[in-house]
C-alpha cells in the first residue's frame, strides 16, 4: 500500500510562504549568492601547486666544466632559502640562451647588458638583481708578453679577435670605445675574429693566433688567479673605462612572491658566513643588489645606436 502524507495547516502556510518569497526575483539572487558562501565554505580551498624546477640559463662565457663549478654552489644555496628547485642550464651559445628564454625553457636567466635589453624587449624579461660589481664593470685589451705595440694605436694592421658577437663586456661596449678612439674594428684591422668566449679570446692571444683581444675583465683576473693564464705569456694593454653589465632575470608569468624569494636568497648572501664567502667568490661577487631597467640607460643608448635594439 503507498502511504500518502497529508500536510498540516502549519506546513501549507510555511509552504505558501516559501512560494510567494521565491517568485521575487531579489531574493532569489540573494539565496543563490548565500548559497554558494555556504557551499564553498564546506570544502578546504584549493591549493596552488608549487612550481616545478626552476631552470637556469647562465651565458656559456667559459668552458662547461668551469660554468658548472661557478654556479651548483649558487644554485644549492637559491634551492635551500627558497625550498624550491633550481636546475643549470648551458647553452651553446649567447643566442640559444635567448632562445631558450623566449621559448620558456628556462624561467631564471643570468644575461650579459645586451642580452638582457634584448630579452626585455621582445620578451619582458624582469630583472632581480645585479653583482656588486656589475655596475661598474670593465674589458681588458690584451695582448702577448713581448710584442712591440703598447697602445691600441699601435695594432694597426694586426689580427683582432672580440668574444661573443652579442657579448657586452666582449663586444658591444670595447666596439663603442673602439669607435670613441676612432678605430672601426673592420677597417682598422687586418682581420677581425669573434671566438666566442671570454676565456677562448685570452687563450688565442696567447697562442698568437690573434695580436690583440678583449675581454671581461673579471673573467682574466681569475684566470690570472688561478693559472691559466700567465702574466709572463699575455698582458692588459689598456683597461675600459667602467659601464654596467651582468644582470640576473625571470620571465615574467612568474608571480611576485616567486620573484621576492628569489631576490630574498640572492640578497641574503654575504661575506661574513664561511659557506656563502665561497660561492661569492665563485661568481666574482661581494654581495648583490636589486636590479633594475634604469641601470641600463646607457647600455640601452648605445645598443638603439648600434640597431641592436
Amino acid at each position: 500500500m503507498i502511504q500518502v502524507h497529508k500536510m498540516s495547516k502549519y506546513t501549507t502556510k510555511i509552504s505558501d510562504f516559501i512560494g510567494r518569497v521565491w517568485r521575487h526575483p531579489t531574493t532569489v539572487a540573494f539565496f543563490v549568492i548565500f548559497l554558494a558562501f555556504t557551499v564553498s565554505g564546506c570544502f578546504p580551498e584549493e591549493e596552488t601547486p608549487p612550481p616545478g624546477p626552476i631552470r637556469v640559463g647562465v651565458l656559456p662565457d667559459e668552458s662547461e666544466a668551469i660554468l658548472i663549478k661557478r654556479y651548483e654552489p649558487l644554485l644549492d644555496h637559491l634551492s635551500a632559502a627558497t625550498g624550491l628547485i633550481f636546475e643549470l642550464v648551458i647553452p651553446k651559445d649567447y643566442g640559444e640562451l635567448l632562445t631558450l628564454f623566449a621559448n620558456k625553457e628556462v624561467e631564471l636567466a643570468y644575461f650579459g647588458g645586451l642580452t638582457f635589453l634584448q630579452a626585455h624587449r621582445k620578451y619582458q624579461a624582469v630583472p632581480l638583481v645585479m653583482r656588486d660589481t656589475d655596475l661598474k664593470f670593465r674589458s681588458y685589451f690584451l695582448a702577448r708578453v713581448g710584442t712591440a705595440p703598447q697602445s691600441l694605436e699601435d695594432f694597426r694592421g694586426m689580427r683582432f679577435a672580440f668574444g661573443s658577437a652579442l657579448s657586452t663586456s666582449g663586444h658591444l661596449m670595447p666596439r663603442y670605445f673602439l669607435g670613441q678612439d676612432g678605430i672601426e674594428p673592420e677597417r682598422y684591422f687586418s682581420e677581425v675574429t669573434f671566438s666566442g668566449s671570454h676565456d677562448r679570446t685570452a687563450l688565442m692571444v696567447r697562442d698568437n693566433l690573434v695580436d690583440l683581444g678583449v675581454a671581461n675583465a673579471r673573467i682574466i683576473d681569475k684566470m690570472y688567479a688561478d693559472g691559466r693564464l700567465d702574466p709572463a705569456e699575455v698582458r692588459i694593454v689598456q683597461e675600459t673605462r667602467p659601464y654596467p653589465d651582468y644582470v640576473w632575470a625571470l620571465q615574467n608569468n612568474r608571480n611576485a612572491t616567486l620573484r621576492n624569494q628569489i631576490v630574498q636568497a640572492f640578497l641574503a648572501l654575504g661575506p661574513a658566513d664561511k659557506t656563502q664567502a665561497n660561492i661569492l667568490e665563485n661568481i666574482d661577487a661581494g654581495g648583490f643588489l636589486p636590479a633594475q631597467i634604469e641601470d641600463f640607460s646607457e647600455l640601452i643608448a648605445i645598443a638603439e645606436l648600434r640597431g641592436l635594439l
